[in-house]
């Protein structure tokens, strides 16, 4: 498969990847060296693009550059090296690129979607993972009727949203930022609990709310799948 970085593919006849794990700041990261060499260009010039495409395909400041090891996954990274070198006589250029990623699990390119009809409170939904590690939701519950204190839970972790989700309204549990949204408005300091997820292979997703609530709404599951 390819290697990308960005908007950028590598030439895997002529590059080398290599991968570790490491502890920076008590968390791990993993670190990612890409060493290659560019041949085949007609001039020095064209090998100076080459290298400043592959130098402009992340950032060293922020986690946002997308690497793609493997089909259909990524991890987010920023560079922290970068070594180039033109031989212009031969034609060719070689460069040496370490990229760090904090989180260090693989995720899905693709986010799952999963649409769900609650019209009871207890309603249960089957949620299923090809991924290796736990993988974060977000949860969008569109009320019908006015919903009362909210919960999903994944039979180990359990958010709840302390308040009435009003008629028309949507509330967001969003477990990638750890943040909750009632209409776009923050809403994080009324909930308590922890965040649901779905585990390697599967996981049951579990709606309750208060015997006040009208207990109808439409919910979408979102999450991508992660890799350790």
């Amino acid at each position: 498969m390819a290697v990308t970085l960005g908007s950028y593919t590598f030439d895997l006849a002529h590059t080398a990847v290599r991968e570790a794990h490491q502890e920076v700041g008590g968390r791990r990261e993993r670190v990612v060296e890409i060493n290659g060499v560019i041949v085949g260009e007609s001039s020095p010039a064209a090998i100076e693009a080459k290298l400043d495409a592959i130098l402009s395909a992340s950032a060293s400041d922020t986690y946002t550059a997308a690497l793609s090891l493997r089909e259909g996954r990524r991890l987010l990274v920023r560079r922290t090296e970068f070594e180039r070198h033109v031989s212009p006589d031969a034609l060719t250029g070689a460069f040496v690129l370490k990229l760090h990623a904090r989180d260090p699990i693989e995720e899905s390119i693709t986010t799952a979607t999963v649409n769900w009809t609650v019209q009871v409170s207890g309603s249960t939904l089957p949620l299923t993972t090809e991924g290796t590690a736990p993988a974060p939701l977000s949860i969008s519950l569109f009320a019908i009727g006015d919903v009362v204190n909210p919960a999903f839970d994944d039979g180990e972790r359990t958010i709840t949203y302390s308040g009435t989700v009003p008629d028309g309204s949507t509330l967001v549990f969003d477990g990638v930022t750890q943040r909750v949204t009632l209409d776009g408005e923050d809403v994080t300091p009324y909930t308590q609990g922890l965040f649901p997820c779905v585990d390697p292979v599967s996981s049951t997703l579990r709606y309750t709310d208060a015997a006040a609530s009208s207990h109808h709404a439409n919910v979408t599951v979102a999450y991508r799948e992660r890799w350790w």
